[in-house]
């Protein structure tokens, strides 16, 4: 585990944030652009967030497209925000940043979303292999609306559809779609990104018989008959799991979220799924997904 005494170790001031970004930003550079000399020395500008040419002065500036950009915050709290982040394993809420570094409760909450925009910042590539797919709806539980805002309905209805998509080695999909979810719907998110070489593994939901046609295989683990691993000895149980650590987040952390910012949470839950096995490296991973 990247532990605090390390991460201050590492990040003590705002230059030393600043010089990680620079390596990071600028590690495929062999030389300067502006004069092109191979292998071209560069100083730190004191009085700004760059880097300089000794040659021909031309700069650079590490912060220069990514979240951290015109940010008048120091350096040094985005990355002890970043690193509340991936240390947790239910989230961190915009208060508790608030109260970690003393700011207002809308820049810690600026932050908070910004950083989750980075973890999505990721390439999506077609799923391939044995792929898991499961949904599930997000919403308020119907008895404890108030008299007057219940809707008795059955199903999705009212509720926001997710569904996520799992490869068999633990790189996963997570895509919120409508509260209309039918075959068409989920066809049309299963088909866009999974190959359609894969073997389809899903719950016995409706809404995937029609796409499951489609793929060389569709293995159906059929939950309403007490079905967790079927005959041919596949399961949606990792899925699930991934859903199971996504609504402990909501609850347990932020109680509420809204379907607006759904999709940068739900990038925050996967980033943490996909990288669990390598807690130290996590922070690195984070940064290397700087460009916005």
């Amino acid at each position: 585990m990247y532990t605090i005494a390390q991460f201050v170790k590492e990040y003590p001031t705002d230059d030393s944030c600043l010089e990680k970004l620079f390596n990071i930003q600028y590690s495929q550079l062999k030389g300067c652009p502006a004069c092109a000399v191979e292998n071209a020395q560069y100083k730190r500008i004191k009085t700004r967030r760059c880097y300089q040419c000794v040659e021909c002065g031309h700069q650079l500036y590490p912060t220069a497209g990514t979240i951290f950009e015109k940010t008048t915050t120091p350096l040094r709290f985005w990355f002890y925000a970043m690193y509340m982040m991936v240390v947790t394993r239910n989230g961190v809420s915009a208060k508790e940043i608030e109260r970690a570094l003393g700011v207002t409760y809308k820049t810690a909450w600026r932050m908070a979303h910004k950083i989750r925009e980075m973890m999505c910042n990721r390439p999506i590539n077609k799923l391939k292999g044995d792929v898991m797919v499961d949904e599930t709806a997000l919403g308020g539980i119907e008895r404890f609306r108030h008299k007057n805002k219940k809707k008795h309905v059955i199903g999705f209805s009212g509720k926001t559809v997710v569904i996520a998509m799992m490869e068999d080695k633990g790189k996963i999909i997570g895509l919120q779609i409508s509260d209309k979810a039918n075959q068409d719907e989920f066809g049309t998110v299963v088909s866009k990104f999974v190959d359609k070489s894969s073997v389809l593994i899903t719950d016995g939901h409706g809404g995937y018989r029609k796409v499951g046609k489609e793929y060389s295989k569709h293995e159906i683990v059929s939950h309403e008959k007490n079905e967790y691993v079927n005959k041919n000895g596949y399961s949606t149980n990792a899925v699930e799991n991934y859903w199971s650590m996504f609504k402990r987040m909501v609850k347990g952390t932020h109680i509420h979220i809204s379907s607006k910012h759904l999709p940068k949470y739900l990038a925050e839950n996967t980033f943490r799924y996909e990288n669990r096995a390598r807690p130290d490296e996590m922070f690195d991973i984070m940064l290397s997904q700087l460009s916005s």
